[in-house]
């Protein structure tokens, strides 16, 4: 009975750990030093019995079974946390040939576009901008790759934003600049 119960403590220990692992890298990466620092010391203090429980019964299949699948739910569970607090704005830049038509097509669906003029090595060129929240990241390069698979697609994420001429529209797509500037 008492492998039954560590077993069972084993996966839910492991999915805690993995989903609080994948949440301090995440505060870690945002500058959170103190939140950081305290899920660090609850992982470390709860990874010492977990571990040595299984070391201590590393020939118990069930419990090594356990402690890979509460790592992977565990794993799951943390990057589903971590979209739902992540609520990041990235700035994407597009520098292609066929900028008119994705310029178009981006306005289209709902995506604000600022144009600069730039120059490279094959001439003049625009440069396209987009200011969206992360989750429309795939939907931006998808349509982008369409008009042209060539296309130069660079994205970063925000960390302030102020101002701008839109709010949320379309489907929670942020638009900060919905005008052309040529």
């Amino acid at each position: 009975m008492q492998i039954i119960i560590w077993t069972i403590l084993i996966f839910i220990a492991m999915v805690f750990l993995v989903s609080m692992g994948t949440l301090r890298l995440v505060t870690t990466v945002k500058g959170k030093k103190a939140v950081s620092a305290i899920i660090g010391f609850l992982e470390a203090a709860l990874s010492i019995t977990v571990v040595t429980k299984i070391i201590q019964n590393a020939s118990n299949t069930v419990m090594v079974l356990s402690y890979a699948a509460g790592f992977a739910l565990g794993l799951y569970l943390g990057m589903v946390i971590s979209e739902k607090i992540s609520k990041d704005i990235f700035s994407t830049n597009i520098i292609s040939k066929y900028n008119a038509d994705i310029e178009l097509v981006l306005r289209e669906n709902g995506f604000g576009v600022t144009c600069y003029n730039g120059s490279g090595r094959e001439g003049e060129l625009k440069i396209l901008n987009i200011i969206s929240k992360k989750e429309h990241l795939i939907k931006l390069k998808q349509l982008a790759g369409s008009i042209d698979q060539k296309a130069f697609i660079i994205s970063h994420t925000l960390s302030e934003s102020k101002g701008g001429f839109g709010n949320l529209k379309n489907n929670n797509i942020l638009l900060l600049n919905n005008h052309r500037s040529d």
